[in-house]
């Protein structure tokens, strides 16, 4: 066995309050509703103490437009992050990567926003 300490991965979740309580029933931390300001600083602190974490954002953060999801999306390694629809409007959820697996498959841009 390593004689390094072995880091906990943090398991957190971010956005809606209906989806946090299911997220804290599971043993996630959970950031309802927060502010860019609140991403920014959770982010900036995961970041700076090199933590380790997986993160599930509700679809909603995508609208907060933060530098900081983009450079750890762009980073990957010990930040994992995921996203998950809302509840409110589940059929409109559409991953970042859809056009690209659309253009992979070879589907037109109408059946491919079904995916």
């Amino acid at each position: 066995m390593s004689n390094e300490t072995q880091q906990q991965t943090r398991l957190i979740f971010m956005g809606s309050t209906s989806i946090a309580n299911g997220f804290r029933l599971i043993g996630f931390e959970t950031r309802p509703d927060p502010s860019l300001q609140e991403v920014d600083q959770l982010f900036s602190e995961l970041l700076s103490e090199q933590q380790h974490a997986f993160i599930v954002i509700d679809h909603s953060l995508e609208k907060l437009d933060s530098k900081l999801i983009r450079q750890i999306r762009n980073e990957g390694g010990r930040i994992v992050l995921s996203e998950v629809p809302s509840l409110d409007d589940p059929n409109c959820y559409q991953c970042s990567i859809d056009p690209q697996l659309s253009m992979l498959i070879g589907e037109d841009s109408e059946e491919g926003a079904q995916l």
